[in-house]
């Protein structure tokens, strides 16, 4: 019996802990969303050439506005967009093109190419898409991004800034289908607890990844890199590029807007397993690092703080909860949020919580992850193909 109670007595302990430190995580973030503050860039002497590479990959609800977004930018440097797919009967296809023909003043090209180029279907993609020639500055975003006017002109100025060798943009999300459930509770995820996290860590240490919503690179910078070849076998090709680009002594720069990332899982399931390739990413990349993000989600570990139940207890579950809930608002009234998505209560912050941790838990159990219909291998903190499996 009492190897019990010391048993119980070390859960209580460090369920407290992990508690104390999710109460601690989100009061940072809440600082970090009050206080943020970006710099406008000084914008370039002589407008550079800029090249946008759109890897399209499968329609999507919400695709079609997505692309106008970017034909829509307000600009005064000459634009050429590069659309890419492997498959020429992708669908995505015809959407962009039909977007496309509705700005014929903006020079637009597509490459159609099966050649797979490393184990990284996009950057396999882009890859392809890079044979068309790139110029002094070379922006890369996802075909599910929306952009408000402006914010491309925004990113390629704070790119002139002395020592900036990319810029990328913070991202909340959009449901591809407004109201729906599911597309809901998973960009809850993103607005409430991503994004805070992406202005929180950006406030404690240099920036030192890129997110894939929109990232812009000088030319000179992606070349002496090796080109879009040195993330063929990256898994997390955005945080690679970061990577990269700090060690040739730049820096990266947030741009002022935020952009918006469609959400699009149709079921429980495919949300699911959406998120769990996410956490595993992560995981790979920074394994300490993972296990410590914890206290972002600590879902049901308060809970075991019942093991001594009181007031203070009550009070301590509660903490977490709250705290997110107030968090939530804040991000919605400081950073925006997409047409139409509510914020959530409180129950919906603890089921969402609750969601992420069980993500968290999972991700600590499997060795692929699903990525548009391929089921790939990690290895080594990379993403291995198929092909390249059996080859060993």
């Amino acid at each position: 019996m009492d190897g019990f109670f010391g048993v119980a007595m070390i859960v209580w302990y460090a369920a407290g802990a992990v508690t104390v430190a999710s109460i601690a995580f989100l009061l940072l973030a809440v600082g970090a969303v009050a206080t943020r503050r970006v710099e406008a860039g000084p914008g370039w002497p002589t407008p550079p050439l800029v090249t946008l590479l759109k890897p399209l990959c499968g329609d999507e609800d919400g695709l079609e506005g997505a692309l106008e977004s970017f034909f829509s930018q307000q600009i005064d440097f000459p634009l050429r967009i590069v659309f890419g797919a492997a498959d020429p009967l992708d669908p995505a296809l015809a959407v962009a093109r039909s977007v496309a023909a509705r700005h014929p003043d903006t020079t637009t090209e597509f490459v159609i190419d099966r050649r797979v180029r490393g184990a990284n279907p996009k950057v396999s993609n882009l890859i392809n898409m890079a044979e068309a020639g790139l110029d002094d500055i070379v922006a890369i975003s996802d075909s599910d991004i929306i952009i408000a006017p402006g914010t491309l002109q925004a990113a390629i100025d704070r790119l002139a800034a002395p020592g900036v060798g990319a810029v990328t943009t913070a991202y909340r999300a959009r449901p591809g289908i407004a109201g729906d459930r599911v597309r809901s509770f998973g960009a809850w995820n993103i607005d409430y607890w991503d994004l805070p996290m992406q202005l929180l860590f950006a406030r404690l240490t240099p920036l030192s990844v890129t997110y894939g919503p929109l990232t812009a690179v000088r030319g000179e910078v992606l070349a002496s890199l090796g080109g879009l070849g040195a993330l063929a076998d990256h898994l997390c090709d955005d945080a690679a590029l970061g990577r990269l680009v700090r060690a040739t002594g730049h820096s990266i720069a947030f741009t002022p807007a935020i952009a918006e990332t469609l959400i699009n899982d149709a079921s429980a399931g495919e949300l699911f397993r959406h998120e769990l390739r996410w956490a595993r990413t992560v995981r790979g990349l920074e394994p300490l690092g993972y296990v410590m993000s914890v206290v972002s989600n600590p879902g049901p570990i308060p809970l075991l703080l019942l093991l001594r139940p009181g007031w203070a207890a009550l009070a301590m579950i509660a903490s977490p909860i709250v705290l997110r809930w107030l968090l939530a608002r804040l991000v919605a009234r400081t950073l925006g949020r997409a047409d139409g998505f509510a914020t959530p209560g409180l129950i919906g912050v603890w089921l969402r919580d609750l969601a992420c941790f069980a993500v968290w838990v999972s991700a600590f159990t499997v060795a692929h992850v699903g990525w548009r219909g391929q089921r790939l291998g990690l290895h080594d903190r990379d993403l291995l193909s198929p092909a390249r499996q059996r080859q060993r």
